[in-house]
């Protein structure tokens, strides 16, 4: 089994915001196929063969809450986990995966990290444009995203869902 997270906050407030783009990125991937859905795990759950996508609802401070939550009742081993978020540090339009590492300061991967091991795959996707300059990071990724960068992202969020389905990742 694998499942692969998107992180965002829930909320009206929320939708479209930079910090949202793990959700947006499970929409799109969701999108692309029938997946049977279900709300469970404090969260919004799509499966489909042996993959699960996970939208947490518990806010992004308390992500881990839902990942557990699922992890522990499918019995699914960390390296079969793949969470896809924000990153405020990479350039709009990248994404860089990697394994084993910290949370570099988002909270929603330290809630992650304080429920299970650091041996799991993240997807950060960059949302730090022109735009985002002089702004402090948490105002900043609670902005709307701007209709040029849901574009960019649109195309970020393409090829993440063509490694995914090559198997590439995790």
């Amino acid at each position: 089994m694998k499942l692969i997270v998107g992180l965002g906050n829930i909320g009206q407030e929320y939708i479209h915001t930079y910090h949202n783009v793990g959700f947006e990125c499970i929409d799109y991937l969701t999108s692309q196929a029938n997946f049977e859905y279900k709300k469970k795990f404090l969260g919004e759950v799509y499966h489909q063969a042996d993959t699960f996508y996970l939208k947490p609802h518990t806010y992004m401070n308390h992500s881990g809450e839902s990942v557990l939550a699922m992890k522990n009742y499918y019995q699914i081993e960390e390296q079969n986990i793949m969470i896809i978020h924000d990153d405020s540090d990479i350039p709009l339009g990248e994404y860089k995966i990697h394994q084993g590492r910290g949370s570099g300061g988002h909270h929603g991967i330290n809630s992650i990290l304080s429920h299970i091991s650091k041996d799991i795959t993240r997807i950060r996707i960059g949302i730090r444009g022109e735009q985002y300059m002089g702004w402090k990071a948490k105002d900043f990724v609670l902005r709307s995203i701007s209709s040029e960068d849901k574009n960019i992202l649109q195309t970020v969020y393409q090829t993440v869902a063509d490694e995914i389905k090559s198997q590439a990742i995790i």
